[in-house]
């Protein structure tokens, strides 16, 4: 299904077949200016103390890239600042990218302290996208605050609704992996809404908060491994937890965490549960249900309700090598295209014509596939 953003001419950075497929970009960054966007903060209070004491993403002091980077920038707006759908299409047009899927971009948010803040944040965000990205017939992702339950159920019943809202966007860290059992009425509220949970990196900032963390010194160790990590984390506790068979039709995606690490978790979660699976009954979700092990073996789920966003793809130089990553990690079930747009970590979709490591459907199925089958578009 094309889109109005499709072939627009303004200088096309990646290969002239990328325009005769259909793609869907399931990590682009929208960044309001902070001004406007607290404009757009209901409560009286709270817009005058986040406009007046902290700004919008006030930070407690973070991890800078702008160390390892010769020009002396972090590279957060390389391609330059998207605050308008106009900015976004004309952005899209240069990559091939039919149908991005928008988010507000706010990823220091959930470093704050203090909750009513990030809440309205929160709000401001989702209606500053609805405004600007929604009623412009643009596919976007609401903002879920992870550190308040009760108020994403809220948010989602607000905004989860509007038709151009096709997935719930919020992050993955070790503080407190997504398998608890406080984000199941978060989970309830997605399932009913249709909506896939999509889950950003973040914690790749001073303090760490992350006892791995305190001594990693390089862009290297924070961005390429930290994330990973935490992703792994994150995800074998929404399998062990009973997340998935509580909730069978929920979709979980992970932006930036990585995914060669696929074939390794697959296969030793597998080994392991089945050596020591009765411990599982001991989890919160398993003991009310009454049940003695998981559904179905861990990596089984996998398959069913857990994508990757593919940003950075690392691809093997040897194309055979490639092809054989692929495979063991079922990218063709599993992974979804991302640009990580405007950074410049950024992933034009140019791997998937220049490498012999794609056939026509893992290509097509990565692309724009995979995102179909779970975004409601």
């Amino acid at each position: 299904m094309p889109s109005s953003i499709r072939r627009l001419d303004s200088g096309a950075e990646v290969p002239e077949a990328a325009f005769d497929d259909y793609i869907i970009d399931l990590d682009f960054h929208v960044n309001p200016m902070p001004d406007e966007l607290v404009s757009y903060v209901d409560d009286d209070v709270l817009a005058d103390k986040v406009s007046t004491e902290f700004g919008p993403t006030p930070v407690v002091g973070k991890w800078d890239a702008a160390y390892a980077i010769k020009e002396g920038t972090e590279g957060l707006f390389t391609q330059r600042r998207a605050e308008y759908a106009e900015d976004v299409r004309a952005a899209c047009a240069k990559f091939a990218i039919d149908d991005p899927v928008v988010n507000p971009g706010v990823n220091t948010l959930n470093l704050q302290h203090h909750p009513l803040l990030k809440n309205a944040v929160c709000q401001a965000s989702n209606d500053y996208m609805v405004e600007h990205f929604v009623d412009e017939g643009m596919y976007t992702s609401m903002m879920v605050p992870k550190w308040d339950p009760e108020y994403a159920v809220k948010e989602i019943e607000r905004v989860g609704g509007e038709d151009e809202v096709v997935a719930a966007y919020s992050w993955f860290d070790p503080k407190v992996p997504w398998g608890a059992e406080q984000f199941d009425p978060v989970f309830e509220a997605l399932v009913d809404h249709d909506l896939p949970l999509l889950l950003h990196g973040s914690l790749a900032y001073w303090p760490q908060h992350s006892y791995i963390g305190d001594e990693m010194l390089t862009w290297t160790e924070i961005l390429g491994f930290d994330w990973p990590i935490h992703g792994m984390v994150n995800l074998l506790n929404l399998i062990m937890r009973g997340v998935f068979d509580k909730y069978p039709g929920l979709n979980v995606v992970f932006q930036e965490a990585g995914h060669w690490w696929v074939p390794f978790l697959r296969y030793r979660m597998d080994e392991f549960y089945e050596m020591h699976p009765e411990d599982v009954q001991l989890t919160p979700r398993k003991h009310a249900a009454g049940e003695r092990y998981l559904e179905r073996t861990p990596s089984a789920y996998l398959d069913d309700n857990v994508y990757l966003c593919t940003q950075p793809f690392a691809m093997p130089r040897n194309a055979s090598e490639a092809a054989a990553m692929l495979e063991l990690s079922h990218a063709e079930r599993m992974f979804t295209y991302s640009s990580d747009w405007p950074h410049q970590t950024l992933d034009p979709p140019t791997w998937f014509y220049t490498s012999r490591a794609f056939d026509d459907d893992t290509r097509e199925a990565i692309l724009h596939g995979n995102a179909e089958e779970i975004l409601d578009i």
